[in-house]
């Protein structure tokens, strides 16, 4: 069973040169040019490129905009960076519709661009990859996913919500000899790409401390897992519903958001509209000063009922309701 899992992911993972590690939260300011025009210049091009991958991920703009987002977005990926892969595999997760433009969903390309930022350290990418392997009817991929996303990616204390629902979705998926066997081909799988994915992890909290205190993109309200009922009651989300979504939130000068949109919401999209009202409202410290008239971040939202929770017996995963 392994072997099939490992198969698949190897397959992915030489397409596309290992290169590079990108920031994965906040795009990085091009580099401080020779002169004043070739600074101004970057500036120029990179506020293009934003605007145009901001087109092709809202699906809101011209279709040449939206082609011109996609292929700055598929240069960076072939280039190896993982935010951008991670950022091309949620499109292919869902597909896009920008004016005439059409990204068709390819559960296969949205594997390659995702396991790729998935073993760079990107872990929101394992979630995603996880709901794709429940969609494709997939077991034993999807519970290695799910595994190894609760392995990096949630605290003991925060154990809860959604990561809990999708291990609980993904073992009900378990044959009893695959039940057997998922744990072993869990860490089979982290044992191989840990080093990976640390030094991935690593260099995006360097990435982060490098950035110029002006531009420094810190977030007013750290408050981003959502527990119900109150005060989002309003939404009329089930008892029983929980949601993990990505998005691209634009923030100004003035700390407050100035463009949104969802990149990944699983498992179902309509959660990114249910939601949305949550990234609208958090706010940044001010940067009057930053050479950039919008810094950029992936901001994810969890919604969280509370209602399931992980817990450990003998070593095994367990996930139980209320």
């Amino acid at each position: 069973m392994i072997g099939r899992f490992m198969h698949r992911v190897r397959r992915a993972l030489p397409a596309i040169a290992l290169a590079g590690l990108a920031v994965a939260a906040v795009a990085v300011p091009p580099a401080r040019a020779a002169t004043d025009t070739m600074a101004s210049a970057d500036h120029a091009a990179k506020a293009l490129r934003d605007a145009d991958q901001f087109a092709l991920i809202s699906d809101r703009g011209s279709a040449h905009a939206c082609q011109a987002g996609f292929e700055s977005l598929r240069h960076a990926a072939l280039q190896g960076k993982a935010s951008d892969q991670l950022t091309l595999g949620a499109l292919y997760l869902h597909g896009r519709d920008c004016g005439s433009f059409h990204l068709a969903r390819d559960d296969d390309k949205a594997v390659l661009y995702l396991a790729h930022a998935a073993i760079q350290g990107r872990l929101l990418a394992m979630p995603a990859l996880a709901e794709l392997e429940v969609r494709c009817g997939h077991a034993l991929q999807a519970n290695v996913w799910a595994l190894a996303y609760l392995h990096y990616a949630v605290p003991a204390q925060q154990n809860t919500g959604y990561p809990a629902s999708l291990l609980h979705r993904t073992l009900g998926m378990l044959s009893p000899a695959q039940g057997k066997q998922v744990l072993a081909d869990a860490n089979a799988f982290i044992l191989r790409y840990n080093a990976g994915i640390e030094a991935g992890l690593h260099r995006q909290m360097l990435a982060l401390a490098r950035k110029p205190t002006a531009c420094r993109l810190r977030l007013v309200d750290e408050h981003h897992r959502v527990h119900l009922p109150q005060p989002f009651s309003r939404f009329r989300i089930g008892p029983t519903q929980r949601a993990l979504v990505l998005y691209l939130v634009a923030f100004g000068r003035d700390g407050h958001v100035h463009r949104l949109a969802p990149v990944f919401a699983v498992p179902r999209w309509r959660d990114a509209r249910r939601l949305r009202t949550i990234p609208e409202n958090r706010r940044v410290q001010p940067a009057p000063a930053c050479g950039q008239a919008l810094r950029w971040a992936l901001l994810p939202v969890e919604l969280d009922n509370q209602r399931y929770r992980i817990t450990g017996r003998g070593g095994n995963a367990h996930a139980h309701g209320p």
